[in-house]
C-alpha cells in the first residue's frame, strides 16, 4: 500500500507519489535536516523480508553511495522502516529519457538523443572504472532537469540500486534470481552469463536505437519474441527504422549490439564517438588533455521546441551543474579487453571460423551474400524456464533439474517410429534463418529421443550452433526423414507451413512445425528445463507427424 502524504519514514516526511515499479514506491520526501526535497525509494514488504535481497541491497547501496559524478543520481542515505528498506536519492525537477521520446521526432531529434547518451555513456564510463555496473540501462532511468533558460538541460542516469561489482561473480542470490528489463538486457545477461562493463553498453545502444526510432530494437509485446531477438536475431538497421537518418549509423549499431561482447566497443566514450562522427561526419568532441577539457556547447538541445513534464518521476542527483571536464573516459585497467577494432559498417565481426570453408563443408558451394551473424548460446549456465512479468521488468530465475534420462528413455519406448529417422531442427525468424549443428544440446536431446541428427549439419571446426543462413539463398537439398522448424516470424500461428522459405516447403521431409514461444525458447535456449519442457510440448507434436 502506497504512503500517505505526511508519512515519515527514516525522518523523511513523504509529499507525493512520483511513481512505482517491481521493487517498490518512489515518493518526493522532505529531508529531516536540511531544507531541500529528496526522492524516497520504498521497497516492497516482499523484497524488504528475503534476506538474500537485503544483503544484497545493503551492500549493493553502499557501493552506490561511493559515486560521485555530475550524470550520476547521487544516494544519500538507506535505512529500514517497520520492516521495509528504503533508500534516500537526490529529487531531480524534470522528466526522464522515455517520456520525451514518445513525443516523436520533433522533440527527440538525432542531436539530443545523440547528447543524451552522451552524457549517460561519461557516468556510466566513471562507475565502470571503478568495478561498478549497473545492469539496468534504459530511457527510463535517463532523468532530464528542467533547464533554465539558456542553460542547456542536465542528464542524469538514476537507479544504480541494482548495480552490482564487477568483481562480483555472485548474484547475491542463492537462487540465482537478477533484475533486466528485457528490452534493452545484453545476450550474456538474458542467458545468465557473467556480466561485465559491455553488457552495460549493449544496453546503452538499444536505448540510443529507442530514442532515435521510437520503438526497441526488437520489438514485440511478447518477451520471448524479444529474448529471441538479443540472442538470435541480427542487430536492426536504423535506416530502415527511420528515414533520414545517415546509412553510416547501422554500422555503429551493429557493433555496439554485437551478440559477442568482445565485438563490441569497450567504453561508451568509443560508442558516443562513432555515433558522432556517422551523425555529423567528424567528430564534435575534442580529445581530452591533461585537464580532461571537452567543449560543453558540443551539443545543445533545441529546448525551445520541447517542454518537460515537472510531474514526472526523476529520480535524484546532485544539484550542481553539469561539469565540463566530465567525459574523460580513459583506459579501463580493470576489465581486460581486445584492441578497439576499425570501424566497418555492415561488415560481421572477427569470428574464429573462415565462413567460405564452412559454407564449402555444408553445401559443397558459396552462398551468395549470407552475413554471419555470431551467436552467443549458453554452455554451462543454467537459465531461466519461467518469466514472471512485473511493471516491464523480468524476473529470470535458474531452472531445477531437467528431465532424467529415463524420461528420454520412455519417450524412445513411446515412440518406436523415431528410431533411426534422420532429422534436421531450423530456427526461422523474420528474415533470418539458421540451422541447428551437431554436436549441440539440441541436437543430443533429438538424437536421445530415437532420431539420427543429419550428417549435413556437423559443425565444423569450432563453428557454433546455430549456423546463420540466407533465406533467400538457401537452396540445399534437404535428404532429411524430418524437418523441424521453430517459428518466430510474424506469420507464425497455430503450426501452419504459410511463408516458410521454399527450400523447406519443396523438400519430401515430413514438416515439423514448432510456434509455440515457450518451446521455441525451451529448445533454442538450451537450459536444464529444456528436456522437460520439449517432451512435454514438442514430442507430442512430433509422434503427430511422425506415423512410421
Amino acid at each position: 500500500m502506497a504512503l500517505r502524504p505526511g508519512a515519515v519514514v527514516g525522518g523523511y516526511r513523504v509529499i507525493q507519489t512520483l511513481g512505482a515499479g517491481g521493487m517498490g514506491t518512489v515518493y518526493l520526501a522532505q529531508n529531516p535536516i536540511l531544507p531541500r526535497r529528496d526522492a524516497l525509494k520504498v521497497l516492497s514488504a516482499e523484497l524488504s523480508t528475503d534476506d538474500e535481497f537485503r544483503a544484497r541491497f545493503e551492500r549493493e547501496a553502499n557501493l552506490a553511495a561511493g559515486l560521485d559524478h555530475p550524470n550520476i543520481v547521487a544516494v544519500y542515505n538507506r535505512g529500514e522502516e517497520n520492516g521495509q528498506l528504503w533508500i534516500a536519492m537526490q529529487y531531480v525537477d524534470g522528466t526522464d529519457a522515455a517520456e520525451e521520446a514518445k513525443k516523436g521526432p520533433s522533440v527527440m531529434t538525432p542531436q539530443r538523443a545523440l547528447r543524451i547518451i552522451s552524457e549517460v555513456g561519461k557516468g556510466l564510463d566513471y562507475a565502470h572504472r571503478r568495478g561498478l555496473l549497473h545492469r539496468d540501462v534504459k530511457p527510463a532511468n535517463f532523468l532530464l532537469s528542467a533547464a533554465d533558460e539558456g542553460d542547456e538541460e542536465r542528464v542524469l542516469l538514476t537507479d544504480f540500486g541494482v548495480a552490482k561489482s564487477a568483481e562480483d561473480g555472485q548474484d547475491l542470490t542463492a537462487t540465482g534470481n537478477f533484475m533486466a528489463t528485457v528490452a534493452y538486457a545484453s545476450p550474456e545477461q538474458l542467458v545468465g552469463d557473467r556480466l561485465d562493463h559491455r553488457s552495460d553498453i549493449y544496453s546503452l545502444g538499444c536505448a540510443f536505437y529507442r530514442l532515435l526510432t521510437g520503438q526497441n530494437p526488437y520489438p514485440s509485446t511478447m518477451p520471448a519474441v524479444v529474448m529471441m531477438g538479443h540472442l538470435h536475431e541480427a542487430p536492426p538497421k536504423l535506416s530502415a527504422a527511420r528515414p533520414g537518418l545517415p546509412p553510416a549509423l547501422d554500422g555503429v549499431i551493429e557493433k555496439v549490439l554485437a551478440k559477442d561482447p568482445a565485438h563490441r566497443y569497450a567504453t561508451c566514450r568509443e560508442f558516443v564517438q562513432d555515433a558522432e562522427a556517422a551523425l555529423f561526419g567528424a567528430p564534435q568532441f575534442r580529445a581530452p588533455g591533461s585537464a580532461h577539457v571537452t567543449d560543453p556547447h558540443a551539443y545543445t538541445a533545441p529546448h525551445s521546441t520541447h517542454s518537460t513534464d515537472p510531474r514526472a518521476y526523476t529520480a535524484p542527483h546532485p544539484a550542481h551543474g553539469t561539469d565540463p571536464r566530465a567525459y574523460t573516459a580513459p583506459a579501463m585497467p580493470s576489465y581486460p579487453t581486445e584492441p578497439r577494432a576499425p570501424l566497418a559498417p555492415f561488415g560481421p565481426g572477427p569470428d574464429a571460423t573462415d565462413q567460405s570453408t564452412v559454407a564449402t563443408a555444408r553445401n559443397g558451394h558459396q552462398p551468395g551474400g549470407s552475413r554471419l551473424r555470431k551467436i552467443l548460446v549458453p554452455g554451462i549456465v543454467a537459465l531461466v524456464a519461467a518469466i514472471a512479468v512485473a511493471a516491464g521488468t523480468f524476473f529470470l530465475t535458474r531452472p531445477d533439474a531437467g528431465a532424467s534420462g529415463d524420461k528420454l528413455a520412455a519417450v524412445r519406448q513411446d515412440n518406436p517410429q523415431f528410431s533411426g529417422k534422420s532429422v534436421i531442427a531450423f530456427n526461422y525468424g523474420d528474415a533470418t534463418l539458421s540451422a541447428t549443428l551437431n554436436p549441440s544440446s539440441q541436437a543430443k536431446f533429438l538424437q536421445d529421443i530415437g532420431f539420427r541428427y543429419s550428417d549435413k549439419y556437423r559443425a565444423v571446426g569450432d563453428e557454433k550452433s546455430p549456423r546463420p543462413l540466407s533465406v533467400s539463398g538457401y537452396s540445399t537439398d534437404i535428404d532429411s526423414d524430418v524437418v523441424i522448424v521453430l517459428r518466430t516470424d510474424s506469420e507464425a500461428g497455430n503450426g501452419g507451413l504459410r511463408g516458410l522459405p521454399s527450400a523447406i516447403m519443396n523438400s519430401r521431409a515430413k514438416i515439423v512445425v514448432v510456434d509455440d514461444l515457450t518451446t521455441v525458447q525451451a529448445f533454442q535456449v538450451w537450459t536444464d528445463q529444456s528436456p522437460s519442457v520439449l517432451v512435454d510440448k514438442m514430442v507430442p507434436i512430433l509422434a503427430k507427424t511422425v506415423t512410421g
